[in-house]
């Protein structure tokens, strides 16, 4: 009986050992995520936004509870957005590559702050398959030159570059 309580008690030490590590790691990852220089944005396979990170928050002026489970179009013009969302869903079904790439390469990408201000970015979007799904994840840079003004949202139709971004995208 002793060697079983023993034996118990050393089952017992082994898995805090573990939590305790688990805790520490996902503590890290936590960490990491938020000391990106990039904004970072997971969105599933509909679109929705799942996790954000700090510089998100900073770069588009919403705090993240506003951002997480909309649409990641809210952070776009409103002129791209739906070809946006028609390509999204494009690349989540035919484009199955886990691999990183970079959106629109070469091309006008813009983003819309929560204040109206758009704004140019670099975007690179990598897949990520989880027990829990798909994910889409997007690292924006901003390549807003230091001192130079972000734009009040412009009211004419997408231009070409803006539209093959669009259909360059997620």
């Amino acid at each position: 009986m002793a060697e079983e309580l023993d034996r118990l008690i050393q089952l017992d030490e082994a898995e805090t050992a573990r939590q305790t590590h688990r805790v520490a790691f996902l503590s890290l990852t936590a960490a990491v995520i938020e000391a990106l220089p990039d904004a970072l944005i997971v969105v599933d396979v509909e679109g929705k936004i799942v996790l954000v990170n700090e510089r998100t928050e900073f770069m588009f002026g919403y705090p993240r509870v506003e951002l997480i489970g909309r649409p990641v179009e809210m952070l776009m013009p409103a002129r791209i957005r739906q070809i946006h969302t028609t390509h999204r869903r494009e690349y989540n079904l035919f484009n199955l590559s886990p691999h990183a790439r970079t959106m629109g390469l070469g091309l006008k990408l813009i983003a819309l702050r929560c204040d109206g201000l758009e704004f140019p970015t670099e975007i690179m979007l990598a897949r990520m398959v989880v027990s829990q799904g798909i994910y889409n994840l997007a690292l924006i840079r901003s390549t807003l030159r230091e001192g130079e003004p972000a734009v009040a949202g412009a009211s004419t139709p997408a231009t070409q570059q803006e539209i093959g971004a669009a259909n360059a995208g997620q």
